[in-house]
């Protein structure tokens, strides 16, 4: 296509489109009925299904072929509709294949030659006179055709024969059936007679022309070639011919021969064969390419003349060759195609512009909805306009029209963009991210913009998106049209579909959607609710109503007039009667097609219409049923109606193929060549459902689905009434997408008693090759280069193996079923994965549920690892599910992940080291990089925002990332706060930047601090329409676009205002209603000032201490009462003398007065007061629901939470204690203690569903009380580090509560499962620094700068963590010796040995500044070495002493020092035979040098000096453990190696790291910035590459051989992935994700597997389970 017709496309033209390419290769094939049998069944059998795997799996395209022939028996049909099918057939092969769409196949055969089923009145009455002229008798013309005066200009119709010959049809009674088909050829050849006589002379009298005369004489192939050859213009790329010629046909066989050639009363039909031989050799190959047409010759042999056995080898070739043309027509179309980035943009945009044309085509009246749509497009509303009403009301065609009319009119006089998409209706529009990627590659074009710079990410995508936008101008302003909003799918809309939506339009921009908004449905209008709120201008919305009775009725004789049709006075009283109950456009639709049907002669009974648009659809299907057949009408529908996302042509043949229900019905009579449905029959249904049924892209696939939801519900309502059936649906479809009968395996059928009966069969079973497709997870090209998901697969299996519950198949095929959970993480979003699994919990029995929970839930905590590394799915299985073993069906899962999941990650965790879900914890939200200083929840308590250097939200309910923002602020940020409606968050940061942020569409804005000099922020606050900063003594109020509107300064401190205060906090209910607090602005005093604004004016104020809080209606405040010490009293508004009066006291505990108050929180409905104090949480229980009887005495108290108990306030008895007034104290235990983080705040607690139990968060753990007994009962260890904010977390069935931490992470704990095993995963305090392991038997240790931990590396236990001084030890080394039995430590300055098994010190020395520990001779020796700075410290020179001693005793052997630089020590090393020692140093004139020393006595042997090596830049140094003298000195890009005995340099090794294999021939390359090599050593040339030297920043790097040199460990601190290649040929055998920094690697258990220590304490051990072994 040329660039300018691209450039029209881009734009958003409507005028002159070029068709759309398509998905589908789809050909007609044309033949005569007989002739053609034996070709056509065996391309059925043995071509057309390598044709459909090769454009399946080569160009994703599906293959269809429409062969109208095959598996009709009749020629004839009863309603002589045939003819004009095939016709329609050819046009849409035209129109959809790409490539080649019409093969025909001529031999010696003219064909059928039907007389016309339509013929012009006029025409046919001058043919009737003709005749009548000559004296012909034309009774017989008379009574099968009747005039249709409908039809304008009238038509006559031929009449169906059962009409006239009523047994024509009848099956059941075969000898009556065989007369009236006998009467019927009669019938009909005596016509064929009549017409062709009275044309002819019509002709010759000149009163007709030639085509109009040949009309009557034409076969219907011959039409076809018409139609599908000779009228068409590029031939070369579309069509093939085959031509068959039989030599010596035996005519003395009339009955076989008559299949071949065309008899007419017992010889040749001259008249036929001329008119073939005029086609077939004349007119056929003058027209097409030489290229595309074939010639056979073949022999007639035996009584049958042509068979498989005696014509084998024509056969073999015709179809290689017809095997060869059409892929060589596919893969040329291909070519063509443009598949960059723009054409596939083209062919989406195309598919929209034709969808609005043919909208607008049927478009009429709604004058005032346009004028409407037209001022909003001129004028200046910043907002998008919404167009909402029920389904069917026309928001669609009225939304297509007003694209059409700002191009023809509204902006005729300059160049709009025209942006139009009805959502859903094809690949690219149904989910989000591509939809806003096309939207943006079509603005980009028109501004000349590279596609390139488009993210693919959703949320910098919307960024991008509304960027664009802004470049609208008046010469070409932007106009985005999109249909159906509320249909859009994928990520990021799970929760709202409409959030993307900018609210705020540049100029010259306009947005147009329309979205389904139902009273009776909340379900459907939620997506509308939303947009309300989003966009709260009422002027922006517009209700598309139903039609009304007149408009109605216009429209409806406009449709009619131009489908020339017209009805009788009669029949237009029905139509307006209809109209009159219902005038919803899609019911009028409904009605135009019925109506459409009616004749002039048609019988009143049968002109009924419904008066609902439920029940004209049932009339509809109904219809349909009679004409086609029930049963095969009742499947085909009930199939696309069951589907998840709709079948394909293809799959519903399939799935029709395959249920030999509808086989039995269709096949009644006579035995199929092939068990398949004959297309041609779907073809006709389809025929007659025509714009129902609409093709929208599902999973890559065109699919056909039903348009209107109506009909689905309708075809719902009429097919699955009976459950039973609806299963079996579900069952046919499940097998289908199963592949059970796939590939060539024989399905088994029973024959039909008539079958049996007619054909003498003794069988009453068969077997048949249905001919469907392999239905493998992923089709993988035949030389394993490509792969392309089975999505068809991902997408419908789970769906109907749980709605047809058939829970085995769906437990081993889908969710417990490695492979499956790979393949499908791989291709589709974790979302979808996790789908399949709530789905399925809906419907199992109770006892599956917790293991389907495991497994969706281990993969819910492993999302964010597995969206980026699909590959990590068995490691994290494997790390989580491991202790839940006992479950066979996760056992089974696991052993899947070992068995195949090594070829995707051979590194698999030897034990359980990931999070298990199940437990306590649900979640873990991680993403932030900093502290998570605050969060809130939204009201719905759907989301959590939260915040540190970013703000991020997630979605409660899936565990997802919902929004993450990171603004370029200064500083972290602190105080967050959300507005009512959820829609804005404002934060401030510690260095007074405030930030605004839209939540529903990601934009922000910054405001620097607008405070007097030298303040600073202390918070902030938002409502719906304002932002407020406050500092010490004043507010600033905004506007939402962060325009300053007001600044206040803190009210009146009078009466006490000698003392100082400054603002602490403000809450806003609106403008006027507001409560301030102040404090000190010192912790240590605790004062508290509250002052109260209510309708605007300010009440005298309350002076307190410690904290505060108010009820829900600001009604009352509670408080510390100064004068009681600590204790809280209540505090009720007198309005009229604007004052606060004390009306109860509370109590707690009698020696609380002195315990501070630190925090006060009401409960839910006010039910519930909660305090915090210095040592214990205090619950007051207002409404006394909580039972007291098994409390603990008074000494030893806990908390309590919101009661759901009623908001009666029950009187007590007077002479016991008021229990409303007394606190229950829950004590923490004695070395805790509550600190106040900042004035009225402290740690939190909540109270669990039903008062359970109390849940504080206090340091690093969740401690849990027990309100029945108040004991403490639980302590969980919850976080690394402090717990910052706990809240809640109760709505309906969850019973949860939520925590964040300085540790970056914020979790959500689920109390009911509190007392659920937690399988713990043992960790150390602090990130561990070094490890070592012993090689005899499984133990490592761990260095951490507190203590150091004895690891079981075989169940990753912790055994121990020791120091020699309980309290403040600094371990630096630590080293096990070989056989396990020692472990020698340097900590706080000495040298310790410790006896592995008894965990006791048996030798310690003073040895300070120790540098390195050294094991020699199989850890019975210990070298260590350790470094003193000179006090002086002129020349930057220290000393190193070392020291040799025995292990255990610790006897000194000898020491020993040498010269070394101050700064930067570098390790010394031991030769290969550990006869030297090796260290870097420097020689008395200050130059680099290594000393040699006698490793046995440690006597000094020689001073090298470095630069002998050739390096100057010395980083470190290595022994070659093949050459006991040879030490290699590694420098920044090259290494020296130098002999330590000649003193001599060897040689240089260049980009070596100084790793290298024992045999000393192989080292690693593995610089900073990226890459990996193998390399040879004699040389330095690389081997092998194993990462490619991409650059991924400058990170840190840890690369290792394994002990047994097998393979090659590199961890890299960007990717935080941790890969391992085969040393022998290089492949990449995993890439291993850890959930935390990697602070060392180490390889363990003999080279089988590998040690990780991390940042968060803990050692993992992962086996290496090699695929390649």
């Amino acid at each position: 296509m040329d660039d300018r017709t691209v450039d029209l496309i881009f734009g958003g033209s409507l005028k002159s489109l070029p068709p759309v390419s398509s998905k589908i290769v789809r050909i007609f094939t044309s033949s005569t009925f007989t002739d053609t049998t034996m070709e056509r069944n065996t391309l059925m059998a043995k071509c057309y299904p390598r044709i459909k795997d090769y454009c399946r799996e080569k160009h994703g395209l599906e293959f269809q072929v429409v062969d109208m022939r095959w598996g009709v028996r009749d020629e004839a049909t009863d309603d002589h509709m045939t003819t004009e099918l095939c016709m329609r057939e050819i046009k849409n092969c035209q129109r959809l294949s790409m490539g080649p769409n019409f093969v025909v196949f001529l031999g010696q055969k003219y064909g059928y030659r039907p007389i016309p089923t339509y013929v012009l009145s006029s025409e046919l009455q001058m043919l009737r006179d003709e005749l009548a002229a000559g004296g012909v008798d034309v009774i017989l013309l008379d009574t099968w055709y009747k005039k249709d005066s409908n039809a304008v200009p009238p038509v006559s119709v031929l009449q169906p024969i059962s009409s006239i010959l009523v047994n024509f049809n009848n099956k059941r009674v075969p000898k009556l059936q065989a007369e009236d088909q006998a009467i019927w050829w009669d019938t009909l050849t005596k016509m064929q007679k009549l017409f062709r006589k009275s044309s002819l002379q019509l002709y010759n009298a000149g009163k007709i022309d030639k085509d109009t005369m040949h009309n009557y004489f034409m076969s219907v192939t011959e039409r076809e070639v018409i139609n599908g050859v000779l009228n068409v213009k590029n031939t070369k790329n579309h069509c093939l011919a085959y031509v068959r010629y039989i030599n010596n046909i035996n005519l003395q066989n009339l009955k076989k021969a008559s299949n071949f050639v065309d008899i007419l009363n017992r010889s040749l039909d001259a008249e036929a064969s001329k008119l073939l031989a005029d086609l077939r050799d004349v007119r056929l190959p003058n027209k097409i390419e030489t290229t595309n047409i074939q010639k056979y010759t073949v022999e007639w042999i035996g009584r049958d003349g042509l068979d498989n056995e005696t014509h084998g080898e024509y056969l073999n070739h015709f179809i290689s060759h017809f095997y060869k043309n059409i892929i060589k027509l596919v893969d040329r179309a291909m070519r063509k195609e443009d598949s960059s980035a723009q054409g596939q943009i083209v062919t989406e945009i195309l598919q929209h512009l034709h969808a609005c044309n043919n909208s607008v085509k049927v478009f009429h009246g709604r004058e005032d909805d346009l004028n409407f749509i037209e001022n909003y497009m001129t004028n200046s509303s910043d907002k998008p306009l919404v167009l909402y009403g029920e389904g069917g009301c026309g928001k669609t065609s009225l939304l297509a029209k007003s694209s059409a009319m700002s191009l023809d009119t509204w902006f005729a006089e300059v160049r709009p963009t025209n942006i139009i998409r009805f959502l859903g209706t094809t690949p690219d529009s149904s989910a989000l991210t591509p939809t806003l990627i096309s939207i943006c590659q079509q603005i980009s074009y028109n501004f000349a913009l590279p596609f390139e710079s488009i993210p693919d990410d959703l949320v910098p995508l919307t960024a991008h998106f509304k960027q664009l936008l802004t470049l609208a101008s008046q010469q070409q302003p932007l106009l985005l049209y999109l249909d159906s909003v509320d249909q859009l799918t994928g990520i990021g809309t799970e929760n709202n579909k409409v959030s993307w939506l900018p609210t705020r339009l540049p100029p010259h921009c306009k947005i147009i959607v329309t979205c389904a908004c139902e009273e009776a449905n909340p379900e459907v209008s939620k997506e509308y609710d939303v947009l309300r709120r989003m966009i709260d201008s009422e002027e922006n919305f517009l209700e598309v109503k139903a039609l009304g009775e007149d408009l109605a009725m216009q429209v409806l004789k406009l449709w009619m007039a131009s489908a020339a049709r017209d009805l009788s006075n009669y029949q237009w009283r029905l139509v307006s009667n209809a109209i009159g109950q219902c005038s919803l456009p899609i019911f009028v639709k409904l009605v135009f097609a019925e109506v459409c049907r009616w004749r002039s002669y048609t019988k009143p009974q049968d002109t009924h219409l419904a008066s609902t648009v439920m029940d004209s659809i049932m009339m509809l299907f109904e219809r349909i049923e009679k004409q086609h057949g029930r049963l095969l009408v009742f499947h085909a529908l009930a199939y696309i109606t069951a589907a998840r996302s709709g079948l394909s042509e293809t799959e519903l043949e399939d799935l029709i193929s395959l249920d030999d229900k509808v086989l039995d019905d269709v096949y009644q009579y006579h035995l199929p060549p092939v068990r398949r449905i004959p297309p041609l029959l779907w073809t006709r249904i389809r025929n007659d459902l025509p714009n129902y049924l609409s093709e929208r892209e599902a999973d890559g696939v065109s699919v056909m689905n039903w348009y209107h939801r109506q009909f689905r519900d309708t075809a719902r309502e009429r097919y699955f009434k009976n459950m039973n059936m609806a299963m079996y649906f579900h069952s046919m479809i499940a097998d289908y997408y199963l592949g059970i009968w796939g590939g060539g395996i024989p399905k088994p059928f029973k024959y039909t008693e008539i079958q049996r009966h007619r054909f003498n069969l003794a069988d009453k079973e068969g077997v048949a090759d249905r001919k469907v497709p392999l239905q493998p997870l992923v089709f993988t090209s035949a030389d394993g280069s490509s792969k392309r998901y089975n999505l068809r697969k991902f997408g419908e299996l789970p769906f109907h193996l749980v709605r047809s519950k058939r829970f085995t198949d769906l437990y081993a095929e889908v969710l417990f079923n490695y492979e499956w959970l790979h393949a499908k993480l791989n291709c589709c979003p974790l979302q979808a994965v996790l789908a399949d699994f709530e789905d399925a919990k809906l419907h199992v029995n109770k006892d599956a549920v917790r293991e389907l929970t495991l497994v969706a839930d281990a993969l819910r905590l492993g999302g964010a690892i597995l969206g980026q590394f699909p590959d990590m799915l068995a490691p994290q299985l494997v790390g989580r599910l491991l202790p839940e073993a006992q479950h066979a069906a996760v056992a089974a899962l696991l052993e899947q992940c070992r068995r195949a999941g090594r070829s995707h990650c051979a590194l698999l965790p030897a034990h359980h080291c990931l999070h298990t879900p199940g437990g306590p914890l649900k979640y873990s939200l991680e993403g932030h990089q900093f502290a998570v200083f605050g969060f809130r929840l939204s009201s719905d308590k759907r989301y959590v925002v939260s915040i540190s250097s970013r703000v991020i939200s997630w979605d409660l309910s899936t565990s997802d990332l919902a929004r993450d923002l990171c603004p370029q602020l200064e500083g972290i940020m602190q105080n967050l706060e959300l507005s009512p409606d959820n829609k804005w968050a404002a934060a401030s940061t510690n260095n007074s930047v405030s930030i605004l942020l839209n939540m529903l569409t990601s934009e922000y804005i910054t405001l620097e601090n607008p405070l007097e000099e030298g303040e600073t922020v202390r918070g902030v606050y938002v409502l719906n329409h304002h932002m407020f900063i406050y500092g010490p003594n004043s507010w600033v109020q905004y506007s939402m676009r962060g325009e300053l509107e007001d600044t206040k300064a803190a009210p009146d401190s009078a009466p006490y205002d000698d003392e100082h205060w400054e603002i602490l906090s403000i809450e806003f209910r609106d403008l006027e209603n507001l409560v301030l607090a102040k404090w000190s602005g010192d912790l240590d005093d605790d004062r508290l000032l509250v002052h109260f604004c209510k309708s605007g004016t300010w009440m005298q104020p309350l002076k307190c201490r410690g904290a505060f809080t108010l009820n829900k209606y600001w009604t009352k405040i509670y408080t510390s009462d100064p004068e009681r010490g600590y204790q809280i009293s209540i505090y009720e508004l007198n309005e009229e003398q604007q004052t606060w009066n004390k009306i109860e006291e509370l109590h707690h505990q009698y020696t609380d007065t002195a315990e501070a108050m630190l925090q006060l929180k009401r409960g839910k409905k006010d039910r519930m007061l909660l305090a915090t104090t210095t040592y214990s949480f205090v619950v007051w229980d207002l409404n006394n629901v909580i039972p007291r009887g098994n409390h603990v005495d008074d000494k030893n108290k806990e908390e309590g939470d919101d009661k759901k108990g009623e908001e009666v306030e029950e009187k007590q008895d007077v002479q016991e204690k008021d229990l409303r007034l007394e606190g229950i104290v829950l004590k923490l235990p004695h070395t805790i203690r509550n600190i106040s983080t900042k004035m009225t705040l402290s740690n939190s607690f909540m109270i669990s569903n039903n008062n359970t139990y109390a849940v504080a968060g206090v340091r690093k753990n969740l401690y849990v009380w027990s309100l029945e007994t108040t004991k403490l009962i639980k302590v969980l260890d919850a976080h690394f580090g402090r717990i910052v904010q706990l809240e809640p977390l109760t709505v309906g069935a969850w019973n949860n509560v939520i925590t964040s931490s300085i540790d970056r992470t914020v979790k959500i704990w689920n109390i009911d499962n509190i007392f659920e095993q937690v399988h713990k995963i043992d960790r150390q305090e602090l990130p561990i620094e070094s490890i070592s392991l012993a090689c005899d038997v499984p133990l490592a240790v761990t260095v951490t700068r507190s203590c150091w931990g004895l690891w079981d590396t075989s169940a990753g236990r912790l055994l121990a963590q020791l120091a020699d001084a309980p309290l403040g030890a600094i371990v630096t080394h630590a080293h096990i010796t070989p056989a396990g039995t020692h472990v020698v430590t340097a900590e706080s300055g000495c040298v310790i040995v410790w006896d592995t098994q008894d965990r006791q010190v048996v030798f310690k020395e003073e040895q300070k500044g120790i540098k390195q520990l050294l094991l020699l001779e199989d850890g019975s020796k210990l070298i260590t070495i350790d470094m003193l700075l000179a006090t002086d410290n002129v020349d930057n020179l220290a000393v190193a002493h070392i020291v040799a001693r025995t292990i255990p005793d610790g006897e000194k052997i000898y020491t020993v020092d040498y010269e070394i630089r101050g700064t930067g020590y570098r390790a010394a090393v031991v030769s290969a035979d550990e006869h030297h020692i090796v260290a870097p140093g420097m020689d008395k004139s200050s130059r680099e040098c290594l000393h040699v020393f006698h490793a046995r006595t440690g006597a000094r042997l020689h001073r090298i000096p470095v630069k002998n090596s050739g390096i100057k830049d010395m980083q470190s140094i290595a022994a070659l453990p093949h050459k006991p003298h040879w030490v290699a000195v590694i420098g920044n890009d090259k290494a020296g190696i130098l002999d330590i005995k000649t003193k001599r340099h060897v040689r240089f090794v260049p980009r070596w790291n100084g790793a290298c294999t024992r045999d000393g021939k192989t080292g690693l390359c593995a610089p900073s910035r990226g890459g990996l090599d193998l390399i040879e050593l004699k040389r330095g040339t690389s081997v092998q590459q194993l990462i490619s030297r991409a650059a991924e920043g400058v990170f840190s790097i840890i690369t290792m051989f394994s002990s047994t040199d097998q393979y090659v460990f590199y961890y890299h601190s960007g990717r935080k992935t941790l890969r391992v290649f085969r040393t022998v040929d290089g492949k990449a055998i995993a890439e291993y994700r850890a959930p935390a920094e990697v602070t060392g690697v180490a390889s363990a258990h003999g080279g089988k597997a590998l040690a990780i220590a991390s940042q968060d304490g803990c050692l993992t051990v992962l086996n290496i389970v090699d695929p390649y072994e």
